[in-house]
């Protein structure tokens, strides 16, 4: 896993939580997960983020629902004794932030990150997949966890990618012998 990849989510909870939270937040030893999963279990509330393209994966932010009360409490500048609709727009906010804020940094044109969606429930998205990282962080709030399965893929098999992707309604038909034709001034503008 290339930290390219990990360092601009890592700097984006820096910022939303120093910018719009005025907390500090701290980085904590990652690990690979299944060596400490007790206290990633008790995580019930998280923040998805998918990634295609050019680098393929997926990142999550787990907290337990405390932390994302005192989350909530702190972004809107009131009390919620709950996780309620109000706390969930509060997070769905602090996630459109920490994403933007990564997708600026992100290496690459050809990498496309998905708006974030919230969970609130203890389903493990990434249980059974292998070579997941897991970066704890802390605040006063309390813990946090950035749950992180990515891969990176070649310019020319992205670019290959995004051309046989399903064409939008407002795109033109256009047959087979286009598509190659087009996929080919595409890989020789890029150099491939």
């Amino acid at each position: 896993m290339d930290v390219r990849f990990i360092n601009p989510f890592i700097r984006s909870c820096h910022q939303l939580f120093d910018r719009h939270l005025g907390m500090v937040v701290t980085v904590e030893k990652p690990y690979v997960k299944g060596t400490r999963d007790s206290e990633l279990r008790e995580q019930i509330v998280s923040i998805a983020v998918d990634l295609s393209g050019a680098v393929r994966g997926r990142v999550l932010v787990h907290f337990g629902e405390s932390v994302a009360i005192a989350l909530a409490d702190s972004f809107a500048g009131r009390a919620h004794p709950q996780i309620d609709s109000h706390t969930k727009d509060a997070l769905r906010e602090l996630a459109n932030i920490m994403v933007g804020s990564a997708k600026r940094e992100f290496p690459g044109e050809l990498t496309k990150i998905s708006p974030p969606r919230l969970i609130t429930s203890s389903i493990d998205e990434m249980r059974n997949e292998r070579g997941v990282l897991v970066i704890p962080l802390t605040c006063v709030a309390g813990r946090m966890y950035i749950e992180v399965k990515i891969q990176s893929i070649s310019d020319k098999e992205a670019i290959l990618e995004q051309a046989f992707a399903a064409p939008t309604f407002l795109e033109p038909a256009v047959n087979e012998e286009q598509v190659q034709e087009m996929v080919q001034r595409i890989l020789v503008a890029q150099g491939l």
